[in-house]
């Protein structure tokens, strides 16, 4: 059909349609463009560089040790930022130069970008000034809940972290620990050390030595003294029994001057276990424990003991598989972490759950 069969009307309606048509077409052209830009040059991230980490893997208090896996070849550099501005560079990881009791954040970049970040609390040099720390145990699942265990744990800014055994499900495998312990808890790895012991899961793996050599533990993750500046934590591995009872004497001497000490057994000590009175006559702060997946403060034999059991691992539904004790102060069958400060004489304890609700909160003597 000729343009001069058409009417003024139609004539006009068709220029419109083919206007329309350009339009949108120029506009399909531009969108296109615009997103081939955004995908290739807006959006686009650099695979995370590192296949475990960074971690913070010792503080003292001068120094620090930031610590990675990455593939071959990836040059790290690790910054580190004092309160005042000062700015310190770390050699192969290490941090020195660092002043006692003082919070630093650090970067840890590859090339020009920071690609991990963090930050490390030096030991205070002074008695009864104030750490805060974290604990739990039966954590190393891999699942959501631990997940938020470790969120809640690191929202809390603690100096470092006290494991209190099965840190990897259903056994301490390597090829489990990335999965189930350094990405869950990278955000609170990255803020302090983890210290600790075994539990019976993570010794069914060739006696868990893989994992206490991974993360630095003394004793094979068994009988040890590990500091914290003014803090100790005496660890017996996963029972005590009387078999402990010489290294525990001679590990309450050798730390008879600390602010605050902890025991640290992953079974939980029933209120006839041997260890008891001599913790008592000590002045140890508490007896810290995992293994029953639930939190229970409890006082045995004039201990105060406390179960931590709830890092994320999963547990059965009501109380069957991890009865309520007997003795128990406060007993609670849910997931959380419990955060522990320690300042002029005292202790102040809060159990925190899943959600971020404190559900069980006292303050008791250091020692």
């Amino acid at each position: 059909m000729s343009d001069t069969a058409l009417t003024s009307r139609e004539r006009s309606l068709r220029r419109w349609l083919i206007g329309a048509a350009i339009a949108v077409g120029v506009l399909a052209l531009l969108i296109i463009a615009i997103v081939i830009y955004w995908m290739r040059f807006v959006l686009p991230t650099e695979p995370d560089p590192f296949t475990r980490g960074p971690w913070v893997a010792s503080v003292s208090a001068t120094r620090a040790r930031i610590a990675w896996d990455a593939p071959p070849g990836t040059a790290v550099t690790v910054r580190a930022t004092a309160p005042d501005g000062r700015t310190l560079t770390a050699r192969n990881g290490l941090l020195t130069g660092l002043a006692p009791g003082v919070r630093y954040g650090w970067v840890a970049s590859v090339g020009d970008q920071a690609r991990a970040f963090g930050s490390v609390t030096t030991p205070p040099a002074t008695a009864g000034a104030p750490v805060r720390f974290i604990t739990f145990g039966d954590y190393g699942a891999g699942g959501e809940d631990e997940w938020a265990v470790a969120r809640v744990s690191a929202a809390q800014g603690p100096a470092f972290t006290a494991s209190l055994g099965d840190n990897i499900y259903l056994a301490a495998a390597p090829v489990l620990f990335d999965r189930n312990l350094f990405r869950p808890l990278r955000p609170l790895l990255a803020q302090g050390p983890l210290l600790g012991v075994l539990g019976d899961h993570d010794t069914l793996w060739r006696g868990g030595k893989a994992l206490a050599e991974t993360l630095g533990w003394p004793g094979d993750g068994d009988r040890s003294v590990q500091r914290y500046g003014r803090i100790a934590l005496i660890t017996l591995g996963v029972e005590a029994d009387t078999d402990d009872l010489a290294f525990l004497q001679k590990a309450l001497a050798a730390t008879s001057g600390a602010d605050a000490r902890f025991v640290i057994v992953h079974r939980p000590p029933s209120a006839e276990n041997p260890i008891l009175p001599v913790v008592r006559a000590a002045g140890v702060a508490a007896v810290l424990s995992g293994h029953n997946h639930r939190y229970e403060r409890r006082i045995a034999n004039g201990v105060l003991c406390l179960t931590v059991g709830t890092g994320g691992a999963p547990r059965s539904d009501g109380d069957a598989f991890t009865p309520v004790s007997d003795d128990a102060v406060r007993s609670l069958a849910v997931f959380g972490t419990l955060r522990v400060d320690v300042a002029r004489g005292q202790v102040a304890y809060a159990f925190i759950d899943s959600a971020g609700r404190t559900r069980d909160r006292f303050t008791t003597p250091a020692r």
